[in-house]
């Protein structure tokens, strides 16, 4: 890993359809560097929550858990149209039937698993997501968390973009 300052308030979300992925699936890959980055004080917390395979996005029948799992995709996709970028295609909206009813839900589909990057407590960064048509995947969270990425993000949010004359 490449020497640097270690970030003060920088912390990572990780979620996941399951909290134990199968032998040799890349996601304990992940885990692993990221476990390793907050041991070498690359990130100061790193979190793992599970959330399944879907979410409705109907309110209706809701749970704590659902509710959590919505709001954060909520956030997820606020932070997307602020910053240009798309949750599609690792996140898919779609129209789902029901087994038990008549009706249809809108659902979503959520990804194997997504990291969200936080600085002070504001969302800075989703992976994975698209922006142009190209994919910014799990590993390339990881590639800048290594170099440093989101410490320049947090520094220009506490002295404000540099000045250029």
């Amino acid at each position: 890993m490449t020497s640097r300052k270690p970030s003060e308030d920088l912390r990572v979300e990780v979620w996941m359809r399951d909290l134990s992925p199968p032998p040799g699936d890349p996601r304990k890959n992940v885990l692993s560097r990221l476990r390793a980055f907050e041991a070498e004080g690359f990130v100061d917390e790193v979190s793992v929550r599970v959330w399944g395979k879907n979410v409705t996005v109907s309110r209706e029948e809701d749970d704590e858990g659902r509710t959590v799992i919505r709001e954060r995709v909520s956030e997820f996709q606020r932070w997307a149209e602020r910053n240009g970028h798309s949750l599609e295609p690792a996140f898919r909206w779609r129209d789902q039937s029901s087994m038990v009813s008549e009706g249809r839900n809108e659902v979503i589909r959520l990804p194997l698993q997504c990291l969200a990057v936080y600085a002070d407590d504001n969302l800075v960064a989703v992976f994975p997501c698209s922006m142009n048509g190209e994919t910014n995947t799990v590993g390339d969270c990881l590639a800048r968390l290594e170099m440093g990425d989101f410490d320049r993000i947090q520094k220009e949010r506490e002295t404000g973009p540099s000045d250029r004359a």
